[in-house]
């Protein structure tokens, strides 16, 4: 999978360290994850807004021990969409160091398309508490993260990276 983006701190006006230096003395976490630009039937993209940090997201996660990243794509588009997806071609991959949390983490990208609503106890119509799903068009997606600001840490890099994602589907 291509690398599209590195994402440090000071991209995103966080801190002043730059690519070469990093936080010493601690344990670095490792995380790889998923995250989806998922078609509805009207061509529009799944966005997932939380409220707690006020910032928008592709649906994903973290991927389990025993997945395939496609698998896991899979897996969190039921969990947050409450779809079955069919994925169609990878975005990418997006590397967020994170040195207030001591994270690295690689984000790799998935294009899909809804096939099928599931509706059953173990995959939740919704998403989870706190969270507010809407479907917009790629271009809409696009001017909103753009203009969004989040309120905390974590959103800053969340907001970059599917920004990242969803401007290299539309080119």
């Amino acid at each position: 999978m291509e690398l599209l983006r590195e994402i440090y701190e000071r991209d995103l006006g966080l801190s002043g360290r730059d690519a070469t230096s990093r936080r010493h003395g601690g344990n670095f976490w490792m995380r790889r994850a998923v995250r989806g630009i998922i078609f509805n039937a009207r061509y529009e993209v799944a966005l997932l807004h939380r409220k707690e940090g006020n910032y928008y997201k592709l649906p994903g996660g973290g991927i389990e021990a025993s997945e395939t990243m496609k698998m896991a794509m899979q897996r969190e588009a039921r969990a947050e969409l409450g779809a079955e997806v069919e994925l169609t071609d990878d975005i990418g991959l997006v590397i967020e160091y994170r040195d207030e949390r001591e994270l690295l983490q690689f984000s790799y990208g998935y294009v899909g398309q809804v096939q099928a609503s599931v509706k059953d106890a173990s995959c939740p119509a919704e998403p989870a508490e706190g969270e507010a799903l809407s479907w917009r068009s790629l271009k809409e997606a696009i001017q909103l993260l753009e203009k969004h600001v989040p309120s905390t840490y974590e959103g800053h890099f969340i907001h970059e990276r599917d920004l990242c994602f969803l401007k290299q589907l539309h080119r």
